[in-house]
């Protein structure tokens, strides 16, 4: 299992307070629309919880994926791994093709530029699990902001039981485990 650090929801604790949602933008001096991480509402107004077609709160952002599928489509590899393993964007690259928001399964890559065609999107913007915070040792903002611990980070073998536990992993049904977190 890859130790590139994640930050995965707790699907049972979201409230869609939106706290993530502002601690991005606020600590980034990001756009009031922007989507780098987002809560996902399924089943909207359906009594019940996620295991029976209830209402579900789903903060989703980038998952850093061990085989990350907008890496493989990026026609200019604007699109890399760090050190850390975290996928990373180089923007001056980026031709706004638009590839890899195709391919990612969950919605990451994000167009804050994009125009009213397909290759004029301005360069992708996603999330960097807050490279700068992590290196002053620091939790991402997102994290360090929820109020009810919705997000949970860490590396896969730090974080693994709880995710077990809270049954987060069911949002990685079938070949999406492998893509988050590889074949091992």
């Amino acid at each position: 299992m890859s130790g590139t650090p994640r930050v995965i929801p707790n699907l049972d604790a979201c409230i869609d307070c939106g706290a993530c949602e502002v601690a991005c933008n606020r600590t980034w001096d990001l756009p009031q629309d922007s989507n780098r991480i987002r809560v996902v509402t399924h089943n909207e107004g359906e009594q019940g919880g996620r295991f029976n077609e209830g209402e579900t709160n789903v903060p989703m952002s980038c998952y850093h994926c061990e085989e990350a599928p907008c890496m493989d489509v990026c026609p200019t590899d604007a699109l890399y791994k760090d050190e850390e393993g975290l996928v990373q964007i180089t923007k001056e690259d980026c031709i706004g093709c638009s590839y890899c928001a195709w391919s990612c399964p969950f919605g990451a890559p994000q167009f804050p530029e994009e125009g009213e065609s397909t290759g004029d999107a301005g360069p992708m913007d996603k999330c960097d699990l807050c490279k700068p915070r992590l290196d002053e040792g620091k939790d991402p903002a997102c994290v360090s902001e929820c109020p009810t611990d919705a997000l949970v980070y860490g590396k896969p073998s730090e974080i693994s039981a709880e995710v077990r536990e809270n049954r987060t992993g069911d949002l990685f049904k079938g070949d999406l485990a492998g893509v988050v977190f590889g074949d091992d």
